[in-house]
């Protein structure tokens, strides 16, 4: 694994220019260029993999399949940063990618310039009180000419804690596989959901709303009543927004970065959780699985919506946002959904009376009830890893735990 090993400093602390790029008008680091650099950062390492120093050999090209999850735990930190990552697991063609971020002191930032491997795996292997964010890329290699998967070099662990992170990879993969087996697109709702989709058609009945059709409901209409202020009905969520795309921000095979697209959905979800909370700062917790279904091209048009699917309401704090990228044809109109993500913000005021959405369509509901299973799964998911890698220095009251909970 250490094979694939590589790290960058990013000294917000001893370079001003560096921070002005990055910072936050509340003064926060932007969540959304240190996605960029996460994933510039798993194409690197999954490059450095597959190389094999064969200067004859068929170019290979390296595509982000998808980034599993992201953990942020240490939201506020605006420290001198170290990302590092390597390789912790490969397939056939694929490679899932591990990768932190931690503060570091100034001693250490300014020796980044050595290369030294010394207890890499052993360090890297746990999450510690300094530990800012944890993800996992799966990359895919490619043959540039056919398009076809290529093979990738096998991975060997050669310690302990190696084999741990193989074996945490492999679960993860395993339960990718589960979670998405069971999802809404290809089972129908649990039995409790039914229930539970019942229950919204009776709040939702009650209320009025512009543009009810009285044939379809079930209350007459001088028996609703108008939404009360701690409600909200989910479309009423939704903000959206077009780029187009610009040759600087294409990677070597001419497509869009994927980081560029994380951070374009995140900052469009941020827009949305702040006039939803009405606050400037809301708080990133985590960045659930991103799929990237097909290329984004340089020239194309990039269409951006996001709306809150799930929120509780008061006293909960946390509320999850979709997006959804689609790229749009310019000269025929048609549109294909690239990425869908989901993030989960929390409010930075811990008395802010946050409203309740509500859906009102089968479809709306279906979103809020996939949003509910992924809350859940999110916050076991949160848990394992902290249970997994850091047993003895990161417990569940990192910043933002309670918050993902609620």
């Amino acid at each position: 694994m250490s094979d694939s090993y590589l790290k960058e400093y990013l000294p917000f602390k001893t370079s001003p220019e560096l921070l002005d790029e990055y910072v936050y008008a509340d003064g926060r680091i932007r969540t959304g260029k240190l996605l960029e650099d996460l994933d510039a950062l798993a194409g690197a390492i999954a490059y450095k993999h597959i190389d094999n120093g064969d200067p004859d050999a068929p170019a290979v090209t390296v595509v982000t399949a998808s980034v599993d999850r992201l953990d942020l735990f240490l939201p506020k930190a605006v420290e001198n940063y170290k990302l590092s990552g390597m390789v912790t697991y490969a397939g056939n063609s694929s490679m899932e990618i591990f990768i932190k971020a931690e503060t570091v002191s100034d001693e250490e930032t300014g020796d980044a310039d050595t290369d030294y491997i010394s207890a890499t795996t052993e360090d890297f292997g746990m999450l510690g009180p300094n530990t800012v964010l944890a993800t996992r890329f799966t990359m895919v290699a490619i043959d540039s000419q056919t398009q076809k998967p290529v093979t990738v070099n096998p991975l060997k662990p050669t310690s302990p804690t190696e084999e741990r992170l193989f074996d945490i990879a492999k679960a993860n993969k395993k339960r990718k596989k589960r979670n998405a087996e069971l999802s809404l697109t290809k089972q129908p709702p649990t039995p409790e959901e039914r229930l539970t989709i019942h229950d919204i058609f009776l709040q939702y009945s009650q209320y009025s709303d512009v543009g009810d059709d009285s044939f379809v409901t079930s209350t007459s209409s001088d028996e609703k009543q108008p939404l009360p202020d701690n409600l909200m009905w989910m479309r009423d969520t939704r903000i959206e927004s077009n780029f187009l795309m610009q040759p600087q921000d294409r990677n070597i095979h001419n497509n869009i970065f994927g980081g560029y697209l994380m951070r374009r959905a995140f900052e469009l979800a941020f827009s949305d959780a702040s006039l939803f909370m009405r606050s400037r700062s809301p708080i990133l917790l985590a960045m659930d699985e991103v799929i990237f279904r097909r290329p984004v091209h340089v020239g194309s048009l990039l269409n951006l919506k996001a709306g809150i699917v799930h929120a509780e309401g008061y006293p909960h704090r946390s509320v999850q946002v979709r997006v959804v990228a689609e790229v749009v044809d310019i000269e025929n109109g048609s549109r294909e959904t690239t990425n869908i993500f989901y993030f989960t913000l929390a409010s930075p005021d811990d008395k802010a009376k946050l409203k309740r959405i509500l859906p009102k369509t089968y479809a709306e509901t279906m979103l809020w009830l996939d949003a509910k299973r992924r809350r859940f799964q999110g916050v076991n998911a949160r848990q394992l890893l902290l249970d997994e890698l850091s047993p003895k220095h990161l417990s569940d009251d990192c910043e933002g735990s309670d918050d993902l909970k609620n």
